[in-house]
């Protein structure tokens, strides 16, 4: 399935320090919305399609901030559904911060098939949670599960300035998924204090995540479900990058250029074609890259292209053993975990749930 982002705008109402569109933007001198016909936006969509020679697609609405131009997002969504509708399955996905979910048309919101929020956990006060930032997005998101029955799935950046076991323990309990990303950055201000940081606090999500499943019920936690899914129930090529770059996603940005990843678009490492011209995809073989002989990859899968293209072996080699850390939490469990899937069978269907589609299995 391809997936194509569509940047509905590069504005934005809350501005994250992880987030370089704006930056890029005026780096680019990109349009502020989308400066392309609806007409031409199909044309390509269909012409990605036949090459691809899928009969499924996920249209994301992307940006900036994509709530801030919900006319517009609602025009995307009926011209593709009208024009396309007959002859692909469409997903429709909504990516947001969250702030103006409340504000969504009810004829938008009929229509998605997800909403992804990105939480910047940095608007999270340490108290005083029923004013501002924290009670607007978890009020917005049980709106969208009670009135319109739409999953919405918790996307975290981590960061070396955030804690991680404590954003999730809050936020968990309202979203049918949780994921967390790695912030993805040249260099990190003290790296050993961040390795000791992180896998402490992996390790406590992960006692706890492995009590409730020992009990009968899986905590929605995209990359500790990712894990045991691969564990047990590879079902997919592990010599691709799990992101999907180069093979199944689309950026297209607000003046039609199309890339593989959202990152670094002032230099155009990642510039793959445009609307006009077409995209080419494939050619990311994680055989050419060091992962190709990694114990780990099966469970891995490369993790981010970016940073194989971008950085050097030092650099990935310490977000590869932050993610060592967490895959041998499960693999010295192995057998236990085994036993537990055989108590409880229907986990193998909840380890198949199509929202973890949605993410990128490897933080």
């Amino acid at each position: 399935m391809v997936e194509y982002f569509t940047y509905l705008t590069n504005d934005c109402n809350l501005h994250c320090l992880y987030c370089s569109v704006l930056v890029d933007c005026k780096k680019n001198n990109l349009p502020m919305k989308m400066d392309y016909s609806i007409d031409t936006y199909l044309a390509f969509i269909e012409k990605t399609q036949i090459a691809s020679g899928d009969d499924e697609l996920s249209i994301y609405l992307f940006g900036g901030e994509p709530s801030l131009e919900y006319t517009m997002a609602s025009q995307v969504v009926k011209a593709v559904r009208d024009r396309l509708g007959a002859k692909y399955k469409s997903h429709f996905v909504l990516h947001t911060n969250g702030l103006l979910l409340g504000e969504i048309p009810s004829d938008l919101a009929e229509i998605l098939s997800l909403v992804m929020l990105s939480i910047n956990y940095d608007k999270i006060p340490k108290y005083n949670l029923a004013q501002g930032y924290f009670k607007t997005i978890i009020e917005n998101t049980i709106l969208m599960k009670r009135s319109y029955g739409i999953p919405v799935i918790a996307r975290l950046t981590a960061t070396e300035t955030t804690s991680l076991y404590t954003e999730v323990m809050q936020l968990h309990h309202f979203f049918d998924l949780v994921y967390w990303q790695i912030e993805n950055s040249k260099s990190f201000d003290d790296y050993e204090a961040y390795y000791q940081t992180y896998t402490y606090e992996i390790g406590l999500l992960y006692k706890i995540w492995l009590q409730y499943f020992e009990s009968g019920t899986m905590l929605k936690l995209a990359p500790f479900m990712a894990v045991v899914k691969f564990m047990f129930f590879h079902d997919r090529s592990d010599k691709e990058f799990s992101c999907g770059y180069g093979r199944g996603m689309v950026y297209i940005q607000t003046d039609g250029s199309c890339y593989a990843c959202s990152d670094s678009v002032e230099n155009k490492t990642h510039f793959i074609g445009d609307l006009e011209n077409g995209v080419k995809l494939g050619g990311h073989s994680l055989d050419k890259y060091r992962c190709s002989k990694c114990e780990y990859r099966p469970l891995c899968m490369g993790r981010c292209a970016r940073i194989h293209l971008e950085y050097d072996n030092n650099r990935i080699s310490e977000y590869c053993k932050l993610n060592q850390f967490m895959f041998n939490l499960f693999l010295s469990d192995k057998n236990k975990l085994s036993e537990i899937l055989v108590k409880y069978p229907y986990y193998e269907n909840e380890l198949s749930s199509r929202l973890l589609e949605f993410t990128e299995f490897t933080p």
